[in-house]
């Protein structure tokens, strides 16, 4: 496969030298040892005081499953409350609490999120409000916009997964209209601390993980964190092969003065998985074969690494004036050899096709901000105005070959690749400008205003066997809201916001494609259930895009711009803690959707989306006792019919899936747990994306962790 070598090891090293070295030109023997400081809002947990539990940061950890703070939806850190556009959080406990390897997994306690296509058996996206979309973003910082996906992502470094409900353009750029996933990791911590996990279960699954924090100088000044994971295992699927990955992330955090503070962080993941494209589509519905089916080859595999490095730099100027500085560079490889499935008869024969294909991703990202707090008169502002510069490149090259079909009844594997025709090459390259400002206005102490915008220009060339053609186009991004607490325990919103996302190809006459675009009208109300105990968010939304590619009908195989989706729904989430020790994050979602606008397709349902669908997780813990420390957790997911393909050719059946777990704690350091996934072993079909491209949902699985930290 495409590697990178011994590099990461070096960069590794490197990484650490070059943080280390200013942190000690920075202390000298003329120099007074500064007392232990906090790196401010961003970095460090304050300290706590008896009977009270420790601040919440915006990208810090939860106490909990409640969180109250992000940063997600504002690019400042802002409670929950204050913002109008549903903003929902998935602490690290919950990850912990459940077992999640997956991110998956993690996302399906958030309402009116459902998994998209896995590429493959390569790396996960997601269908939130109804619209599929592949924007991730890391700390704030979106990934790649030509090709996000590279691997799956590893759960050891993640503090938070947060997902912005709707469009996001007005801070993030480009991107889809459905919402934002964003990933923000763990941080270096002041106080040393170290944790390790060893877990084994079903279809010989194992995974180990370490996580290693703590003040690398006497002052306090200089801290570090260190996590990794290995996981190696089968799956359900009947695959010829294991599955591996291997994930590695250190970050230095450097203050040299109490207003200042450079973090440094690299992360690595590398992976070797079958291709697997699932199980296929007959006569309106899937096909009656075993979930475990598989209808590849043996030589048939997605190889690939993903190497980011970030820096952040924070600088308070003053009391009301702090700029940051943000830069993200990240460079993805991948092999891909594969059975390729092509077609399906109505007896069951599934054509397929060979290929091999070498796929590069680069990517940099620039962005410089400043944020000012400030009064003008009776109100209150927080201004955020900044600048962003973006550069992604990707190359892929390709051949295919003739391969034997295979009957999905009755498989006889074996079928080995003809000869591999001619190389087809193609590359993508663009260049993002955006500045962006945004104000958040106190006008009392109970109604606030949020509005912004922010402006963007694209140049973008694609080429392909060398014939290149180029497009380029800016775009407006507004949002506008107004956040009202009736009551102290209660706050009604109500919000405006657009998006766009440029197209890659052209029409028959060779135009380029104008951008995606999107709108949102959202109304909510977001309460304390139980006083600083229990949160919810009920959102309202009419959520549309335009410009959405579909299939020219006078010209075969050619594409137009001009189709338009909908999407309306409700939404309810919950989490927090009802009682000492009961805690619970819980969902649920009602979807209409729709094409509006289409060549072929109007009145038809979004594939993907279902109508209703919700969830709940809830553990309890004893407190005292002979059986303190002992602890269950249970809940469902649940998921009504979904369409499996833009035209509704085929459609699968709704599910529900019980979960549970039991955990004890030995003493105040050691925990074993024992978590349980699809219980009563229920055959569901967790995606369909086309007739032969369908993601089974997995069987009972049962997963053993035992985990120490100190």
């Amino acid at each position: 496969m495409a590697r990178l070598p011994g590099l990461q090891t070096a960069t590794l090293v490197s990484l650490f030298a070059l943080a280390a070295a200013p942190a000690a030109l920075g202390q000298t023997a003329d120099t007074p040892a500064a007392p232990p400081v906090t790196a401010g809002p961003a970095v460090l947990p304050a300290l706590k005081v008896e009977g009270q539990a420790p601040a919440e940061f915006a990208d810090g950890p939860v106490e909990g499953y409640r969180a109250t703070r992000s940063a997600t939806g504002t690019k400042t850190d802002t409670p929950l409350k204050d913002v109008p556009q549903a903003v929902n959080v998935v602490p690290r406990s919950v990850i912990e609490d459940q077992q999640d390897n997956r991110l998956t997994d993690v996302l399906q306690n958030v309402s009116n999120v459902q998994p998209g296509s896995t590429i493959g058996n390569r790396a996960e996206n997601f269908t939130i409000r109804g619209f599929r979309g592949e924007t991730f973003a890391r700390d704030g910082v979106v990934n790649n916009p030509l090709f996000t996906n590279e691997t799956f992502l590893d759960l050891s470094n993640v503090e938070r997964v947060e997902v912005l409900k709707g469009p996001a353009s007005v801070l993030f750029g480009q991107g889809d209209p459905g919402g934002l996933v964003n990933i923000v990791t763990k941080k270096p911590q002041r106080d040393f601390g170290t944790s390790g996990s060893l877990e084994a279960g079903s279809f010989d699954y194992r995974r180990g993980e370490a996580d290693v924090t703590g003040p690398l100088d006497a002052e306090g000044r200089l801290t570090a964190r260190l996590t990794g994971a290995y996981q190696k295992s089968d799956t359900f699927r009947d695959f010829f092969t294991e599955s591996e990955r291997k994930a590695v992330a250190p970050t230095l955090q450097w203050q040299p003065r109490d207003t200042t503070t450079l973090t440094l962080g690299l992360d690595y993941t590398e992976q070797s998985l079958p291709f697997d494209r699932g199980l296929v589509a007959i006569g309106g519905k899937v096909a009656a074969i075993p979930s475990d089916r598989y209808l590849g080859e043996e030589f048939s595999r997605f190889d690939s690494n993903k190497l980011a490095l970030q820096a952040k730099l924070e600088h308070e100027v003053n009391d009301w004036l702090t700029i940051r500085q943000v830069s993200r560079i990240d460079r993805g490889e991948s092999l891909r050899v594969s059975a390729d499935p092509r077609s399906i008869s109505a007896s069951g024969v599934l054509a397929r096709q060979a290929r091999i294909q070498n796929d590069d991703t680069d990517y940099a990202d620039f962005t410089l901000d400043g944020t000012a707090r400030f009064d003008t008169g009776p109100f209150g502002h927080t201004v955020l105005l900044g600048g962003e510069y973006g550069r992604a490149h990707r190359d892929i090259d390709w051949r295919t070959a003739t391969l034997g079909s295979i009957n999905i009844y009755d498989p006889v594997y074996g079928a080995l690749p003809g000869v591999y025709g001619a190389q087809t090459v193609q590359t993508a390259a663009v260049d993002i400008y955006g500045v962006y400002l945004q104000d958040q206005i106190a006008l009392t102490d109970t109604v606030k205003l949020l509005a912004g915008g922010r402006f963007d220009s694209f140049d973008q060339v694609n080429a392909r066997n060398g014939a290149e053609t180029q497009q380029s186009g800016n775009a407006f991004s507004p949002r506008a809201g107004i956040v009202w607490e009736v009551l102290p325990a209660l706050s009604l919103y109500a919000s405006y916001t657009e998006s766009f996302k440029p197209q890659t190809g052209t029409d028959v006459n060779g135009s380029p494609f104008d951008p995606e675009t999107g709108q949102q009208y959202e109304v909510g109300a977001k309460a304390d259930i139980l006083p600083d105990r229990l949160s919810a968010t009920l959102a309202v939304f009419n959520l549309t895009r335009q410009n959405v590619t579909t299939d020219d009908p006078n010209n075969a195989g050619e594409s137009v711009a001009t189709g338009e989706q909908r999407s309306r729904g409700v939404e309810l989430d919950v989490t927090g803690t009802v009682r000492p020790g009961w805690q619970v994050i819980a969902s649920g979602a009602f979807l209409n959707t729709e094409v509006t606008r289409d060549t072929a397709f109007k009145g038809a349902q979004l594939a993907g989306a279902p109508r209703w669908s919700g969830s709940l997780w809830s553990t309890y813990k004893i407190g005292d006792g002979p059986l303190r420390g002992l602890g269950f957790g249970g809940g469902m997911v649940a998921v009504d019919h979904r369409n499996g393909a833009l035209d509704n050719s085929f459609s699968v059946a709704g599910y529900m899936r019980v979960d549970a777990s039991v955990f004890y704690d030995l003493n105040d350091h050691v925990r074993v747990s024992v978590a349980g996934k699809n219980l009563f072993d229920t055959d569901y079909i967790e995606t369909p994306v086309s007739t032969t491209e369908i993601y089974a949902g997995e069987p009972l699985t049962v997963l053993a962790r035992l985990t120490a930290r100190y």
